[in-house]
């Protein structure tokens, strides 16, 4: 049987937009580094748009702040200070260490991307002395800025000040013999980079090292580790209920083919709910969470697992069978059109999910506008996450047992895992408490729906499957109900913010005690958000590294101008988002956490940063 013409063209679609993507892009490389592909622009950014320059004062310690856009980098040896009068006294620049570069300007130096962050202490300064920092950068695509000089005026300090002074000692103006910063825009945001863990921070580094080709092979086996996660799950049950509800016997064509027609259904979609998030803000990814958009989603998989049931059959008005039978008298796929359509709402139920690698991509499509390489590299991503489902349905095809009354039995267990992913959906915005009972109460029903089924069949060995799986759905429900008890009892006390300004104003009181902070955005339909609590938060060694720290958490699941004002301010573009804040108020951006860890990953992150006693 030769493969449907829908089918067919699905194929050639998906392969020219791929190609297209690829020609489109190494057309534009001068150099032919994903740096290069990925700053598709016909001109540099100005200096301080390229190199963003800010600086707090604490007393005797000065911050100064670098962030860096990406594509371009400064030289760690072009970093000078200068202070003016001459009395006034200041320590050297403790540079960190940078990454190893080689160009023709300066041959082999380091260079820093993405953020740097000096500290310079000071003694004898006097209301007005200067400071004059100057630095050097360049663009990865061949262009390199003059020394650009910032002058930061400063605040009295004595020589035996205490550094721990309150945020309100940000000095007043800043001026510059090139360039422009404006310091009556200070905002304590500035000194924050938003550039997502070390992971995320590192993944969008090698972005801009390796060719295209090479990343999109990359994000695809990053997809493939991915699609072994929580968010993806629920796809599988999706994909056997379409195999399973096909009236034929299947060939291992026909499954791929349908197979195949799904997964690019949920990456295209998951594609393009990417790179919208990644343009227009978290709230949009957020619009497609809110309970009403999720009861529509778990009632449409309700209603089809209830047909898995045999307690109807979906069938189109008549009119629309006759046309729709004609089409499939003459192609082999007719529920092609309708497996895409089950796809694309696949990748609505996979949204949710921010991991490191996604963090990265759109971290870079937000930064850079470069929808076409982001878009590209999202497909690769999705596509890795649907290759085992491809393999599962594919496979499913043959493995699933005859027609007959134990197909029934088979059927009515997908109709059951259907149900299970209208409860996952559901959970996104119910309480613990209801969840919990509702899953109880899923797994002792179903224990009892298959056990029906199976023993009135009147056979001996399948009586004692069917015992087994009633006696396996007491047992995960008196478990589910469990773990809810468990998780109650050894829940991890966050203090909850209202909004930005009480937000700023804890970290302030928390600096005040010498004390970091750790802040926890979370959402109700974040299922990474709620592994974090089950999972991590309610371990006995990840408690015992938070001590330190002043927990705090924001909820921003209602999704209104409040919440939007909290993650536009620290560009938030995925939840789960960990943040975590030194004992000076100041974000160590590079530690951000997106995506779940686990008690052992979580502990030994925290052990890593630089807060740990």
């Amino acid at each position: 049987m030769k493969m449907s013409k829908w089918l067919q063209t699905t194929v050639r679609l998906c392969a020219t937009l791929l190609l297209l993507v690829v020609g489109v892009s190494n057309a534009s490389a001068q150099s032919d580094p994903v740096a290069d592909l990925l700053q598709q622009k016909q001109q540099f950014l100005p200096v301080d748009e390229a190199f963003q320059f800010d600086f707090r004062q604490h007393g005797s310690r000065l911050l100064l702040n670098w962030d860096i856009r990406a594509g371009y980098y400064l030289y760690q040896h072009r970093f000078a200070i200068s202070n003016s009068p001459e009395q006034a006294q200041i320590s050297a620049l403790d540079l960190p260490k940078g990454i190893d570069h080689h160009d023709d300007y300066f041959g082999d130096s380091q260079i820093y991307r993405r953020q740097v962050t000096v500290a310079v202490d000071l003694e004898n300064i006097h209301a007005g002395d200067t400071l004059t920092i100057q630095y050097q950068g360049c663009a990865d695509a061949g262009l390199c800025y003059p020394p650009t000089e910032k002058v930061v005026y400063l605040d009295a300090v004595k020589s035996n000040i205490s550094d721990s002074a309150s945020g309100n000692d940000v000095l007043g103006a800043l001026g510059q013999t090139s360039g422009s910063t404006e310091q009556t825009d200070y905002r304590v945001d500035k000194l924050t980079d938003n550039s997502g863990p070390a992971t995320s921070s590192s993944l969008l580094d090698s972005l801009q090292q390796q060719t295209l080709l090479v990343s999109l092979g990359v994000f695809l086996l990053l997809g493939l580790g991915l699609a072994f996660t929580p968010c993806v799950f629920p796809m599988y049950p999706i994909i056997s209920g379409i195999i399973v509800g096909q009236h034929q016997q299947l060939s291992t064509r026909r499954a791929f083919g349908l197979s195949f027609v799904y997964v690019q259904g949920m990456a295209l979609t998951y594609s393009i709910l990417g790179v919208v998030v990644a343009l227009a803000g978290l709230q949009y990814q957020a619009y497609l969470q809110h309970p009403v958009v999720l009861v529509i989603l778990a009632v449409l998989f309700v209603l089809l697992a209830l047909s898995m049931f045999g307690l109807y059959e979906i069938q189109l008005p008549a009119r629309w069978q006759e046309k729709m039978n004609a089409i499939s008298n003459k192609q082999s796929g007719g529920a092609y059109g309708g497996v895409f359509i089950m796809g694309a709402i696949s990748g609505l139920v996979a949204s949710p999910c921010t991991t490191a690698p996604l963090s990265a991509i759109l971290l870079y499509i937000a930064q850079s506008g470069d929808v076409w390489v982001g878009a590209s590299i999202l497909y690769a991503l999705s596509l890795g996450m649907g290759i085992p489902l491809i393999i599962f349905g594919t496979s499913g095809g043959k493995l699933l047992p005859k027609a007959g009354a134990w197909m029934n039995t088979v059927k009515k267990f997908f109709g059951v895992l259907l149900i299970a992913v209208a409860l996952i959906l559901l959970e996104r915005f119910l309480n613990s408490s209801v969840s919990a009972a509702l899953w109880v109460l899923f797994f002792v029903a179903s224990g009892l729906l298959l056990w029906f089924d199976i023993k009135r069949q009147g056979n001996t060995s399948r009586s004692v499957i069917a015992a087994i799986v009633l006696l396996a759905g007491v047992a995960a429900g008196c478990y589910w109900q469990y773990r809810l008890i468990s998780q109650q009892q050894h829940h991890l006390q966050f203090t909850r913010v209202s909004d930005l300004a009480d937000l700023q104003q804890r970290i302030s009181v928390a600096n005040d005690n010498g004390q970091p902070v750790m802040l926890d955005l979370y959402a109700d339909w974040c299922v990474a958000c709620k592994e974090f609590e089950a999972r991590t938060f309610s371990q006995a060694e990840v408690q015992q590294a938070l001590q330190p720290y002043l927990l705090l958490q924001a909820d921003v699941t209602n999704n209104n101008a409040i919440n939007n004002e909290l993650l536009q301010h620290y560009q938030v573009l995925g939840l789960p988002t960990i943040m975590f804040f030194d004992s000076e108020g100041n974000e160590l951006s590079r530690e951000r956490v997106t995506g779940f860890l686990d008690a052992k990953d979580f502990t030994q992150h925290l052990r890593q940063l630089p807060t740990a006693n």
